[in-house]
């Protein structure tokens, strides 16, 4: 992009003491914010973070995780009002089943351990956005790439990862996770980047690429690109973007949280003239004082 793009991570929420932070963030910066959606306490904050960090200009995606149905079905139903809200506020967001997660754990892992390990799992996306920035240099995809699939779509992006020396299992095996979207196969639009190690040969890399088209039949893949992972072996690397999946729960009644939405969109529109304002008096500023100087030498 001619430029160097750096990430920015906030969870729950961003407060005061993030602010130094947010006055960091450029308009090519990417932008993650994750909240794990249930607490009806929480909902006014969400949105207005939100719109603090929409305010910078950069590219936001948010990370929603959906609560554990034995906190109760009011708790999942604040959160899908929520999950509603921040699609609605963010560039691109990507969705996580709590449940889902529990499923890889035994049901006896420690409270803390288990937290280690979704903690893990949420912050998956990043690192796969993270590694497309580094190899951006190195492959065909860019960071502009990236965000024109996220923004061409109005529902959520399948983010994932796999990684191995064979592909002995189906591919669908291998790239589903029951914390994810379900229906990341039925996407209509994809980017796909392979790495691979030394001794990953043409028939290999082959075989991958017919087994994605297969299971991605109904997607165009916009980008493919690849890179040596400079390591011996036969390893690979297969990370994904996937848009054109349906929402996990449907836009319930609009109510009271479409309100707060409105009211911090206003305010967010506000602040934006005025920083055009700010910015348009300041260029005429130097304008003047260029005129008034005169030619130079």
């Amino acid at each position: 992009m001619g430029q160097e793009v750096s990430i920015f991570i906030f969870k729950q929420s961003v407060g005061n003491k993030d602010m130094s932070q947010v006055s960091q963030i450029e308009p090519d910066d990417i932008c993650f914010f994750r909240f794990r959606g249930g607490n009806p306490g929480e909902t006014e904050e969400m949105v207005e973070s939100l719109y603090r960090l929409k305010e910078t200009q950069g590219f936001l995606i948010g990370i929603f995780r959906f609560p554990f149905k034995f906190e109760g079905k009011k708790r999942l139903e604040t959160a899908v009002m929520q999950y509603h809200q921040m699609k609605g506020i963010c560039d691109a967001v990507t969705y996580f089943d709590s449940d889902g997660m529990m499923e890889l754990m035994d049901p006896e892992v420690p409270y803390k351990q288990a937290q280690e390990t979704i903690e893990s799992l949420e912050e998956a996306p990043v690192r796969i956005v993270e590694e497309m920035v580094r190899l951006s240099g190195e492959i065909n995809i860019d960071v502009h790439d990236i965000k024109t699939l996220l923004k061409g779509d109005d529902g959520p992006v399948f983010i994932r990862t796999i990684e191995g020396d064979s592909f002995n299992e189906p591919l669908k095996y291998a790239i589903s996770a029951p914390y994810l979207a379900p229906d990341y196969a039925e996407g209509r639009n994809m980017i796909v980047n392979i790495g691979y190690a030394r001794e990953v040969d043409m028939n290999t890399f082959r075989h991958m690429t017919l087994r994605l088209n297969d299971l991605f039949h109904k997607a165009d893949i916009l980008k493919m690109g690849t890179y040596s992972m400079d390591e011996p072996g036969q390893r690979f690397k297969v990370s994904l973007f996937v848009t054109g999946i349906e929402d996990p729960y449907p836009l319930p009644e609009q109510g009271v949280a479409t309100r707060i939405n409105q009211r911090y969109q206003i305010r967010h529109k506000w602040n934006l003239f005025k920083k055009k304002c700010v910015n348009n008096r300041w260029m005429n500023m130097v304008k003047n004082r260029e005129e008034q100087a005169g030619p130079r030498g």
